[in-house]
């Protein structure tokens, strides 16, 4: 067998029979993780085990296949596996050695059987843990094509949905973990979330959510004019009363109009409302902090440090500064009402009841860079990574590419939907959306998302949803709040 190690694409160069790698299982072999020292590549013995702990021996013709060529000048350092760091093997096997027969070390495996034993394992503890083993280890497991390899062989379809502006930054490991976690998630709601509601004092549709504090706290905003701020973590279904005393925080007249849009950043909430006012409000303590006004009712946002981005009824995208009084600036792009608005460090991009969204370069507001006409109008809109993902009035999502200064429409797809797409969220681990028909629909976040979940729990319209750290929560017109809440021993 020629020496084992990983091609470019992150498959080994050794090709085994899948039958034969299942048969070198944990149970058959005493498999100890263990490096030897790097000031001393001539220790050839096994490290010492606790009387019993010796495993199986090994069937020399059974396992022969996986013995490495080598000459008689290296069999005095066959037990011993090179942890230089430069991720290649010296190891060589004798299976008549009394060693071998007794004990295999983990680090002693061929390449190949590392990387299959590696695919039944949780992403996570491969770089918490395996990867920490020894310097080879973190060679072969912080290599970008062991990723890409990973995620394509377990989602064959194109991912990321769009090739990422610059290949070099774009993290593969931490895309793997998200996926995994992701999918393991939904594809097991039953076992893995709980669902609960909160309608208590809520006299009102509610039209927007939005959690704060890495999923931990809830804002909710409704057409009763009232803010609530809910302690998701006291969601717990061991006290039937945890949907009620979850509330901490009720504010009957927060505006005068219904609340339409709520942001946040860092330990400031914004809220938007009908009355074309916008309040922020200091998070531990709930209080206004301060107030801007428009021309006419905020029906979106985008807030970030010391600017918030207002699109209105009015047509207009407004941005003001927190700090200080009165509008920085006004600028009008569309020819109807804008009911949806993204952002990043260089452009804004909006969509409207015109059936177009606009997209321009925020340094210089006076020019749009690029409009992109949709057969119905736009309603939600979500942007990661140069990917705009827009959902509109007739129940389609659209993939639009705007990484490079452009606005590229992609593809237009069905994803079930009957009715309008009121919200959507594109994050590197799943892609969400919802619906006035009632549900809620995970899926991956492909270039052809496949469905993993349709949520049907929800009784009344969606009109927003917003989703953090394994927390989903959904606005509801039936005068609620959907939440799906990953279960207290299974976090992650």
């Amino acid at each position: 067998m020629a020496k084992s190690g990983v091609n470019e694409d992150g498959n080994s160069d050794v090709t085994l029979k899948n039958d034969e790698i299942t048969e070198l299982n944990l149970q058959q072999l005493n498999i100890i993780p263990h490096c030897n020292s790097k000031e001393d590549p001539q220790i050839n013995e096994p490290s010492t085990l606790p009387d019993g702990a010796l495993g199986k021996e090994v069937d020399s013709e059974r396992y022969d296949h996986l013995n490495c060529n080598e000459s008689d000048e290296s069999a005095s350092r066959r037990n011993h596996f090179n942890c230089c760091g430069n991720g290649s093997s010296a190891l060589n096997l004798d299976l008549e050695d009394d060693a071998f027969e007794s004990i295999v070390t983990l680090d002693l495996l061929p390449y190949e059987i590392i990387l299959h034993i590696a695919s039944y394992l949780d992403s996570k503890f491969i770089v918490s843990t395996l990867s920490k083993v020894c310097s080879s280890f973190s060679d072969l497991f912080n290599d970008v094509n062991f990723w890409k390899s990973r995620i394509r062989r377990r989602w064959p379809k194109e991912y990321p949905a769009l090739p990422a502006k610059d290949p070099e930054t774009f993290d593969w490991k931490e895309a793997c973990i998200k996926r995994e976690l992701e999918f393991c998630l939904w594809s097991n709601v039953a076992k893995k979330l709980d669902y609960f509601v909160f309608e208590h004092g809520l006299y009102g549709a509610v039209d927007t959510v939005h959690l704060v504090e890495n999923g931990n706290l809830l804002a909710v905003g409704s057409r009763d004019r009232y803010l609530n701020i809910l302690d998701v973590t006291k969601l717990t279904k061991e006290d039937e009363s945890s949907p009620v005393s979850c509330r901490i925080f009720c504010k009957d007249n927060a505006h005068d109009g219904w609340i339409w849009t709520i942001n946040s950043f860092d330990r400031t909430l914004s809220t938007g409302s009908w009355d074309t006012r916008i309040k922020f409000w200091d998070l531990p303590t709930m209080a206004q902090i301060h107030e801007a006004r428009a021309n006419s009712a905020i029906l979106c946002s985008h807030f970030e440090s010391n600017l918030y981005i207002a699109g209105s009824y009015d047509k207009n995208v407004y941005q003001f500064d927190p700090r200080l009084a009165g509008v920085l600036s006004k600028n009008c792009y569309h020819r109807k009402p804008i009911l949806c608005l993204v952002a990043n460090d260089n452009y804004i991009m909006t969509g409207s009841e015109d059936s177009t969204v606009a997209f321009y370069d925020r340094r210089h507001t006076a020019a749009v860079v690029k409009k992109q006409k949709l057969q119905q109008y736009p309603m939600s809109m979500s942007y990661d990574n140069g990917q705009l993902w827009v959902g509109d009035k007739g129940g389609s999502v659209h993939l639009l590419d705007a990484s490079s200064g452009d606005l590229k429409l992609v593809k237009t797809y069905n994803v079930g939907h009957a009715q309008k797409v009121t919200g959507i969220i594109h994050t590197p681990g799943v892609l969400i959306t919802c619906s006035t028909d009632k549900t809620v629909k995970v899926l991956e976040p492909n270039l052809d998302p496949g469905l993993i979940v349709n949520l049907t729990e929800m009784t009344s319209e969606v009109a927003e949803i917003s989703y953090r750290n394994g927390v989903l929560a959904c606005a509801s017109s039936g005068m609620c709040v959907g939440i799906y809440k990953r279960r207290e021993n299974d976090q992650q």
